[in-house]
């Protein structure tokens, strides 16, 4: 006698079905994670910028040594007048605070430049993401404050971006601040 069902072959399409919905749910969650990911990645390098922040206070000698490098003909003369020079803007550099703000879609860009500052000896008080206005290109700015100019071009200098004074969606930022757009 035949059978009015034929016998199936392979798995059932409701076991074919499940697996599928399980493997969406998986990388439904791995999306999730990955954008979740980009904050503990800001946390690390504000951890990293705190731990570093004797770092500055021993690179400011270091600063020092290409002035004494002077030719030994104008010793007395030339050489104390850049030296003295070269620790005022060392000194004003690592006391003024630095704050790196992301304004890209790109994850990590201020952590990283946070990491190039400190390791170069300026004093990165935070980072973070900027959204309330879009800037067209990187650029360091910097306030009315004391050092904060000087600051602003030696950072604007490092990072081959342009320096100027605040706009006013930034004023309210204490010390200089780089926004990063690439």
């Amino acid at each position: 006698m035949s059978s009015p069902n034929p016998e199936q072959t392979g798995p059932p399409l409701r076991a074919l079905a499940m697996v599928l919905i399980s493997l969406a749910i998986l990388f439904a969650a791995i999306g999730a994670l990955s954008l979740t990911g980009s904050d503990s990645e800001d946390t690390a390098a504000e951890t990293t910028a705190a731990e570093t922040t004797s770092a500055p206070s021993a690179a400011a000698p270091t600063a020092q040594v290409p002035a004494a490098q002077v030719p030994a003909g104008d010793a007395t003369t030339s050489s104390a007048v850049p030296t003295t020079s070269a620790a005022t803007t060392s000194v004003a550099s690592a006391d003024v605070e630095v704050r790196v703000l992301n304004n890209s879609n790109v994850s990590g860009l201020a952590a990283g430049t946070a990491e190039t500052l400190t390791a170069e000896g300026f004093n990165v008080a935070g980072t973070g993401n900027f959204s309330e206005e879009q800037f067209a290109q990187t650029a360091v700015y910097y306030g009315t404050v004391a050092g904060e100019e000087q600051a602003a071009q030696s950072i604007a200098t490092q990072l081959g971006v342009g320096a100027e004074p605040k706009p006013a969606s930034l004023e309210s930022t204490a010390g200089v601040v780089v926004i990063m757009t690439q």
